[in-house]
């Protein structure tokens, strides 16, 4: 099965906007059946119209679907989706090929998850399709993430086979209403800090909890002559990187350098999902995460998340003998800045 493979985050312009079907590997083991049968039954009307990104399992799920034979139940279930009788192969090959044309596949496992999650954040996924039980998600905190950022950026998000049959139901309605578009409400344009940089850009990550953003500051502040030096830019989370700004300009550093900080969202919003993004893009070699032990933090599924895209990544490019260093204190950050 041959499918375009999106990773650059660049929109089909010809589809009326982007949908993420994916399912964890306990709910595809429990209800393998349902899978398949939504498959067959529904992914045509989302591909013809949408753009649909899947990962790992997921996409392998979906195209060894598309090799199989067909039997009675699927030719009536593929004949339903489509609307018109299905007569013989070349029916059938054309349900393959609106499937086909309409799916781009993600990278694999928690790699694929943070991409569909800087997707969602940064306003270029619409909607979510993400088949899970929820003993299976509180486990996952990539699946958790992209839940959580879906509910705070008000985006449909269905988790089970009913709610994801009731989204099919509501898109339908709304193309046969408004068959060329707009499907669903534009959203204002996010801050993307990723914009522009390119591998081989020496990017340093700066995030920190709201009682340990005085001592980022002042971090960044007492040894910005060799971060300035060391680094092309520096991102960091919403607040961080404002009061970072500020504080260099303040200690008498040039404009030029306080505009190599690039501010993302703030956390609750993303802004961990986006440096972990550049971390998962090769992009971000080094991340000085400051964390405060004494408090609960509603977000605390990124800083699960964001760990858990550094210690991968970190394994899956050992054998390039990439250097990817992840401070959570000053003393930390000291030794992997050399300061």
């Amino acid at each position: 099965m041959e499918v375009r493979i999106a990773t650059d985050g660049s929109r089909n312009m010809s589809k009326l906007g982007r949908i993420a079907f994916i399912t964890t590997p306990e709910y595809r083991a429990a209800h393998r059946l349902d899978v398949e049968a939504f498959v067959y039954r529904h992914l045509y009307m989302l591909c013809r119209s949408f753009e649909v990104l899947s990962t790992g399992r997921t996409y392998d799920l979906i195209a060894e679907i598309l090799e199989r034979p067909f039997g009675e139940v699927h030719a009536a279930s593929v004949t339903a989706a489509m609307g018109l009788p299905v007569e013989g192969e070349r029916d059938l090959d054309r349900w393959r090929v609106v499937i086909r044309e309409g799916l781009s596949k993600r990278l694999p496992g928690i790699q694929g998850m943070i991409e569909l999650s800087h997707d969602l954040v940064e306003g270029r996924l619409d909607a979510v399709i993400h088949l899970t039980d929820w003993h299976d998600v509180s486990g996952k905190p990539d699946s958790m993430v992209l839940r959580r950022e879906a509910n705070v950026h008000n985006v449909p998000i269905a988790s089970d086979i009913a709610s994801a049959r009731s989204v099919i139901t509501t898109l339908s309605s709304l193309l046969a209403r408004s068959p060329k578009g707009p499907i669903f409400p534009a959203r204002l344009p996010a801050e993307r800090p990723l914009d522009g940089l390119k591998p081989g850009d020496r990017v340093l990550g700066l995030i920190a909890h709201d009682g340990m953003k005085l001592d980022m500051c002042c971090f960044v502040v007492e040894h910005a002559q060799k971060i300035f030096r060391d680094f092309d830019w520096v991102l960091a989370t919403g607040t961080t990187g404002k009061w970072l700004k500020r504080f260099v300009l303040a200690s008498g550093r040039s404009q030029q350098e306080a505009d190599r900080i690039r501010p993302c969202l703030s956390g609750p919003y993303g802004g961990d999902v986006q440096i972990a993004a550049a971390v998962v893009k090769k992009l971000c070699r080094k991340v000085v995460f400051l964390q405060d032990p004494f408090t609960s933090h509603a977000h605390e599924t990124d800083i699960r998340l964001f760990e858990q895209a550094v210690l991968l990544f970190e394994r899956a490019v050992l054998s390039e003998e990439i250097e990817l260093e992840f401070a959570t204190n000053i003393q930390s950050a000291k030794m992997i800045l050399g300061v």
